[in-house]
Parts: structure tokens; sequence; C-alpha cells
């Protein structure tokens, strides 16, 4: 059929134009009914008539004149009493004839307009179409049921019993024409969603129940696509420029089988399967990736772009130059580009089991020996570096008094550090003052057990202060002894 409005052509089961939406009016089919209807009222009436006036026929002759001799001249015969039998029994055949006429003319009006009445009877044509619908009649329930239709098209009882029953003959398209017909006029309406999901099931097509999923946001109708959600895929490392080799790993948020390519083309089921990190090589890589879940739905496609540049083993840049220092300075050095700082101070080559360079750095009173190394993010290690320092403080006070001079205060304080063993161990200047730095230890069990508060001394004036590192600034903030 096709659209009266704009000619798109319409398939069987659409009650409107695809194109321009026009209603589809399906009236040739009915007009059809009904005329084949009228034909059989005729038909009856006319073979009524014709039993009536055999019936006629039948009791007039029955009562037969005597035998009249065909040979003899006509004159004769009608001078004979046969004349008057006939008279009589012609008469009385036209007068049944009127009352049976009339009879049978008044039935048949009075059947006619029943059957039109009936024919245009919303209530009696649904109840037709139920009743065929139940009988198993699939064809003819479909025929009654776009009737019933266009006699009332906003009621959706009757559109129902049409998909269902299409769907009965297997006519899935048609079924799903007519429930997304009503899906537009009840879009929270759950049997209409559990209808369309299982034609679509049925069918195959993924897509348009991933589409039907988005329709409507109530939990309870959500629930009925369970498993038919692919998740998403997440990798491990970001786009970005890195150097020295790289491995990617790829999780799903909901499982299934990942699927990618290394050229940025769209990956499908026939593309290489993820099993195992995937290891990139030097220069760029494009790694998109999707997940098709146990029900065949394919997430949407992620991807990532890494640039792998050849690992250069960096070799730590000293800013506190090695030598002899009567000032002291904070022992610092560049930051590195990729890698890890570490170092000794015992004399052994640094490594990842090391300690880490975390600025400040105190230089050591008297003589130390400092050994740097950078680590990468692969594990590699460039060239070890090493700095000696000889540091003296000249001033008024030295090492030893400061020592003295941070227990007596703390004594002062109130502290019980009789039995605690100070030690002056690093310098530091601020201001254009030098400090000695002292640690505190205390005895427990035999073991000297090292205590977090650091003191400094002035080697000017004897003054204690407490010292504490600030690693935001990358330097320490004086405070009282208290």
């Amino acid at each position: 059929m096709k659209c009266p409005k704009c000619g798109t052509e319409i398939r069987d089961g659409y009650m409107y134009c695809p194109k321009c939406g026009e209603e589809v009016i399906m009236v040739p089919d009915f007009e059809i009914e009904l005329e084949e209807g009228i034909e059989q009222t005729i038909s009856e009436v006319a073979e009524m008539i014709a039993v009536s006036v055999e019936d006629i026929d039948e009791s007039d002759t029955a009562k037969e004149p005597d035998e009249v001799n065909l040979t003899e001249p006509i004159e004769e015969i009608v001078d004979t009493p046969v004349k008057d039998n006939i008279r009589k029994t012609g008469t009385r055949i036209l007068i049944a004839a009127a009352v049976v006429l009339g009879l049978v003319f008044v039935f048949g009006v009075y059947k006619l307009v029943t059957f039109v009445n009936d024919y245009y009877s919303y209530d009696k044509q649904f109840a037709k179409e139920m009743s065929e619908y139940d009988a198993g009649e699939y064809e003819a329930a479909v025929k009654t049921g776009k009737h019933v239709i266009s006699l009332n098209p906003r009621d959706e009882r009757p559109r129902f019993i049409l998909a269902d029953s299409y769907f009965a003959l297997h006519k899935y398209d048609e079924s799903i024409a007519v429930l997304n017909d009503l899906l537009k006029e009840y879009p929270q309406d759950k049997t209409i969603y559990e209808r369309l999901f299982t034609l679509y099931e049925i069918e195959g097509d993924t897509e348009s129940i991933l589409t039907l999923s988005k329709m409507s946001s109530d939990p309870s109708i959500l629930k009925l696509f369970d498993g038919y959600s692919s998740g998403s895929v997440d990798f491990s490392l970001e786009s970005g420029t890195y150097e020295g080799p790289k491995e990617i790993s790829i999780t799903t948020s909901e499982g299934g089988t990942v699927y990618y390519t290394l050229d940025g083309s769209k990956p499908d089921t026939s593309s290489l399967v993820y099993e195992k990190p995937i290891e990139l090589a030097e220069g760029e890589t494009v790694i998109t990736a999707v997940c098709v879940n146990s029900k065949g739905v394919m997430s949407e496609p992620v991807s990532r772009t890494y640039t792998i540049n050849t690992a250069v083993l960096e070799t730590p840049n000293l800013i506190t130059a090695p030598g002899d220092y009567s000032t002291p300075e904070l022992i610092r050095l560049t930051d590195p580009v990729n890698g890890t700082i570490y170092y000794t101070t015992d004399g052994t080559d640094p490594n990842e089991g090391s300690t880490l360079y975390e600025p400040p750095i105190l230089m050591p009173l008297g003589k130390s020996e400092y050994r740097f190394v950078i680590i990468n993010d692969l594990g590699e290690a460039g060239d070890i570096i090493t700095a000696r320092y000889v540091l003296k403080i000249n001033g008024i006070f030295d090492a030893e008094y400061a020592k003295n001079a941070v227990q007596l205060n703390l004594i002062a304080h109130g502290h019980a550090v009789m039995d605690h063993e100070f030690i002056a161990k690093y310098g530091y200047s601020h201001d254009g003052r030098n400090y000695y730095i002292v640690e505190e230890y205390a005895n427990s069990g035999g073991k000297k057990q090292k205590q977090n508060t650091l003191y400094a001394v002035d080697s000017q004036t004897g003054e204690v202060f407490t010292i504490n590192r600030n690693t935001d600034k990358k330097d320490y903030d004086f405070g009282i002894v208290s």
C-alpha cells in the first residue's frame, strides 16, 4: 500500500506512514467484507422467495382438475369448468406470492440493517476479534482487528491483539510495527517493552534491543535488558609520550572479551583478542579496543595514542658542588626528567633499595661522601656520581658545646633527658648565621632510638631552637624549645 499523501510504500501492519506520519486508512478491505455480507443477505432473501413460490406451486397443483385432452381445440377447453379453476388458482398464487414477498422483503431489510449495525458496532467487532484470537483463527483476527482499529484508533486493546495475532502467524515485522506505534503513545508500558524485547531477540536484532533499552529509565523495565550492557574498556596508561618500552593493560567493567587493533581502526570480533598486556615499541601506537559480552553486544570503541621514545639514562646533576665549606649549605640536585634519585653515604653504590632523595638534605659536619644515581621507570640505572664534602663551622661555640646546650635547655624545661644522648651531626645556615644541628637519641633496651625533634644551636650566641623540615619549601623552619 502507498501513502495517499507522499506516495511512500507502507508495509503491512503499519498504522502510520514512516516518512510523513500520515495515518493509514484501510477502508477497501472492510468495504469488500461489507459488500460480501450484503450479497450474502440478498442471496438468502432470494432463496427464501424461491422456496416460498415453490411451496405455493406445490399446494395449488396438488388439487389437479380432471384430465384435459390437449388434442381438443382450445376453445373447448376454455369453455370447460377447468377455466374457472385456473382463474381461482392464479388469484390465490398472486395473493400468496405478494404476501411472501412482502415478508421476505421485511426480513431481508431487517437482516441487512442488523448486519450493517453489527459491522459498525465497535463493541461487537472487538468481541469478534477477541473470539477469533482465542479460537486460534489468527488470520481472521488480523482482518477484524484492522477494522476494529479503524472504528476507534485510540483504544490500545485491539492493537495489542493485532500485534499478538501477527506474532502467532510469525509475522514479526508486522507485530513490531504495531507495537512501536503503541510505544509512541504509551512510552512507559512495560508489556510493550516485553513484547518488543521478545521479538527483537527472536530476530537477533541486538542493535534494536540496545536502542529500546535507552527509551526508559524505569528500573523494572531496564531489568529486561540485563546482560545486554557491554560495559566499557579501561587502559592502564593514559595517552601520552613516554620514555622506553611500556606495557598496556586493558580491563573491562563488566567482563566479556576484549578485541583491539593497533592501527587506529575500529575493532570487531575478527580483530586481535586481548589476553595479556600489550608491549609498546618505539614510535607511535594507537590502540583501539572494544568489549563484546556473552550476548554479542559490543561496547563503544575507546582509543589511546602512545608515543614511545628511546629511554635515555640520566646522570644526576649536582647543584651543591663538592668541596670544603665553612658556611654549611643544603645539598641539592636537579630533578630528573624521567626517573628517581637514590643515594648512599657509606661508600656503597646506590640502587632502588637505597635512600630516596627528598630535599632538603643537610650537609654533615666534617667529611662526608654521597653517591647518587637516577633509576628510570624500567628499573634501569644511569651513571653514579660521587660528591665529597668537608664542613667546618667557624664560630664562638663548637659542636661539643652545642650538644650540651641542647641537653641543659631541655632539662631546664622539665624534660627527663639525663640518660639521652645528643649528637651534633650537621650544619645549617640561615640569614647569615650558622647553626649546629643536634639529634637526640633515647636509650631503649640497650639500643639507641632516634627522636623526632631536631635542634639548632647558634654557633655565635649559643641559643637553642627546634628546627623542622619543610618539604614544600625544601628548607627548614625554626621553632622555640618548650
